[in-house]
């Protein structure tokens, strides 16, 4: 049997309301105005580069994109839960809690979609990385300069304005190591 995956739903400041979606499910009368929450997850490793994930050309959404590990927060999860969760199904890396950090809340990417933003300073190696050929069709690690131009995925496109303070906040945190 398939799994059913259902989400907490928020309003627009991300308070959770007594009400839920289950994927794939129309929306309800009453429901315009609420968002289910979702993570992006940015890789850093200790050079300073971006590991970039491109979506499998059968995604129904943007697929052949870059972008970074995502996915919606599930109804018993907490967000960075979430990232761990996405990180090890994706990708197959396991990530401690403590290499997760919050760039931004509550960012509106879409029609009842909000995603947290984070970072991971982790050391992945390519050769340690297993995808999940429905989700990822190739990871590579990038620049700065090459991530502002690559086919960014549209729930990733802020990523353009936010890469700076993305990479100052890496350069703080390896200055203090």
């Amino acid at each position: 049997m398939e799994k059913v995956n259902v989400y907490k739903l928020a309003d627009g400041k991300r308070v959770k309301t007594d009400k839920i979606y289950i994927r794939n499910a129309s929306w309800g009368e009453g429901e315009e105005d609420l968002y289910i929450v979702g993570v992006n997850n940015w890789i850093l490793n200790n050079e300073g580069k971006f590991l970039v994930q491109r979506r499998s050309l059968t995604k129904k959404n943007n697929p052949g994109k870059w972008s970074s590990t995502n996915g919606l927060v599930q109804l018993e999860e907490d967000r960075f839960e979430t990232v761990q969760r996405e990180t090890k199904e994706e990708l197959g890396i396991d990530i401690d809690k403590n290499q997760i950090h919050l760039v931004e809340e509550n960012h509106i990417v879409g029609d009842h979609l909000m995603v947290d933003i984070f970072v991971t300073y982790a050391d992945v190696k390519l050769s340690d990385v297993v995808i999940q050929e429905s989700e990822v069709d190739k990871v590579c690690y990038v620049s700065i300069n090459e991530l502002l131009d690559l086919d960014i995925s549209t729930t990733c496109s802020y990523i353009k304005k936010l890469a700076s303070k993305i990479y100052e906040d890496y350069q703080k945190n390896s200055n203090n190591n």
